[in-house]
């Protein structure tokens, strides 16, 4: 099977299944995260509750995200993620009869978002370490861009859907759509040829220590100033379903579909900047940090934008920016991280990545309450231009060889 550079992961079947599935099931969690912000504007709550929505959703990544990756590393990949995915289908469709129902209530829509985050500390860091099963390890990089396309692709497919969905069949229906997405991705596991997967050498129970991971992290300098990087972007840069919730909502006083639109927006730009980074084979440190500062130019430009449709466009360029973002960022630590030790490696990124909404969540909920949501675009992007710096501390960071820890 013959493909162009950026897509050559794509020669494997088993990867085309695994994105295939990640694509239909990301969208659908989209279409979830839509219902679920404006239902809570619904029902009283304002951008701090919806900022709680977020934060109760990535809090368990931030407490058990550690021990789900060091549970990865001792499990059968494919059998743990079609046991998450399962979960987390029976979730959304308990949601959906609640609101079929007439019961929802703001508690409920947080304990799902609560449980549904529960699950991610397993399925996240599963599904970057089966990543390096699916294709050959020349390849590895390419898939985690292309992973992360997907990931902009549902933004931009999900939000759209979602905004659709939610006008016309309300959020009963978004939430029962998420639940049958969840299958695709099941589905698609099955289908794998197990004697077409990479061989890994799983980590030994001796050796599966949460602390080993620190440890290993702490030793590797690229490794953590990455993470530290990706913990500031996303603590205060990346709160986009807060702060454009707000924005739309509140400054142009807009409806569901508009939100749709701007999510959409947002999405495609994402799209298009993992798209572009899946031409690198060996992400660096440095641009991770330009990448970085970037998000927080577009986070100013957004703050600056007088209309809706130059708000727009500026979503879409800072999808672009955060594309690349978290492509370098995401395939700088799969290429350094060991067979055995990457369910911690990434259980540790995603901590970063997602788990810091429980803080930045109603943080940045609340500043576009008391201030605006044009001044909270505005402050977002002081910390994401300051972390810049941290990638060219000293000597500048390129991708640099793995560091075992002995213990």
């Amino acid at each position: 099977m013959t493909l162009s550079r950026p897509f050559r992961s794509l020669r494997s079947r088993n990867f085309r299944l695994y994105i295939v599935g990640q694509a239909i099931s990301r969208s659908g969690t989209w279409v979830q995260l839509i219902a679920e912000n404006w239902l809570v504007l619904q029902l009283g709550g304002g951008g701090i509750a919806v900022g709680v929505t977020t934060a109760l959703y990535f809090a368990p990544l931030l407490v058990f995200g550690p021990y789900g990756g060091s549970l990865v590393d001792r499990s059968d990949k494919r059998g743990l993620l079609t046991m998450t995915q399962i979960t987390n289908g029976l979730l959304a469709l308990a949601l959906g009869a609640l609101v079929l129902g007439g019961l929802v209530q703001i508690w409920m829509i947080w304990s799902a978002a609560f449980l549904t985050g529960c699950v991610n500390s397993l399925d996240n860091p599963g599904g970057q370490a089966l990543t390096k099963q699916l294709c050959d390890v020349s390849d590895v990089a390419n898939a985690t861009a292309l992973g992360t396309a997907v990931t902009g692709g549902a933004r931009a497919i999900g939000p759209a859907i979602g905004g659709f969905v939610l006008a016309t069949g309300g959020p009963a229906a978004c939430f029962l759509l998420n639940a049958a997405s969840y299958g695709a991705v099941a589905a698609a596991l099955r289908m794998m040829r197990g004697d077409q997967l990479v061989a890994m050498r799983p980590a030994a129970a001796s050796s599966g220590s949460l602390g080993e991971g620190f440890r290993y992290v702490l030793a590797n300098r690229g490794l953590w100033t990455v993470l530290l990087i990706v913990a500031i972007v996303n603590t205060f840069g990346m709160n986009y379903q807060v702060l454009l919730t707000v924005l739309v909502a509140r400054a142009f006083h807009l409806g569901p579909a508009s939100y749709g639109v701007t999510m959409s927006a947002l999405g495609i730009g994402w799209l298009i900047g993992s798209v572009l980074a899946a031409n690198w084979n060996d992400p660096t440190a440095r641009c991770v940090g330009i990448w970085a500062g970037a998000i927080g130019a577009g986070c100013a430009a957004v703050a600056a934008a007088p209309t809706f449709a130059i708000t727009v466009a500026a979503v879409a360029a800072m999808g672009v920016v955060t594309g690349l973002f978290v492509s370098s960022s995401a395939g700088y630590l799969q290429v350094l991280a060991p067979d055995d030790m990457r369910g911690r490696v990434m259980a540790l990124y995603f901590m970063a990545f997602l788990g810091v909404s429980l803080i930045g969540g109603p943080l940045m909920g609340w500043v576009a309450e008391a201030l605006g949501p044009r001044a909270a675009f505005l402050l977002a992007a002081l910390p994401c231009a300051a972390s810049t710096r941290l990638a060219f501390y000293r000597a500048p960071l390129a991708a640099a060889s793995p560091v075992r820890v002995h213990t």
